[in-house]
């Protein structure tokens, strides 16, 4: 978690990817540690540029607790920042996790999403028209019909 932190963006970068991939993989409930998670993640979600695609796999972590335990993400407070960093601009691996739990969100009809709605509509406009975005096919379809 300290490397979240790190001053060199390839670290932090690193960082996200890893925690990422452990709540994705993990054999334990790892939710009460989301909120520590998504402190440390914040300020990369923050950031202007994509050094080394340190926003982008924060972007992909972020998606992976959405995926893993929506209830234990703050969604009111989360989405807000989280949307504002896509779409995926540079690491389009991260498009997958991202755009599943966008999916996962919309069709669990998540009230938190109504006021991010027209922000994440042009995010989506945007990635389904750029070639190099990747979806899963489940993604791809249900993107596709709204």
């Amino acid at each position: 978690m300290s490397a979240l932190q790190d001053k060199h963006a390839e670290v932090q970068s690193n960082a996200a990817y890893g925690v990422g991939a452990f709540i994705e993989t993990a054999t334990i409930d790892a939710s009460p540690y989301f909120g520590d998670v998504l402190k440390a993640l914040f300020p990369l979600i923050q950031m202007t540029d994509n050094t080394n695609n340190a926003r982008d796999n924060a972007a992909g972590c972020v998606a992976r607790l959405i995926l893993e335990n929506a209830d234990a993400v703050p969604l009111s407070d989360v989405l807000p920042a989280w949307i504002g960093a896509l779409p995926i601009r540079g690491d389009h691996l991260e498009d997958l996790p991202v755009y599943d739990a966008v999916c996962y969100l919309l069709k669990n009809k998540r009230s938190e999403v109504e006021a991010c709605l027209p922000a994440l509509m042009a995010v989506l406009k945007q990635a389904m028209s750029d070639p190099d975005t990747l979806f899963t096919e489940e993604s791809r379809q249900y993107l596709g019909s709204l």
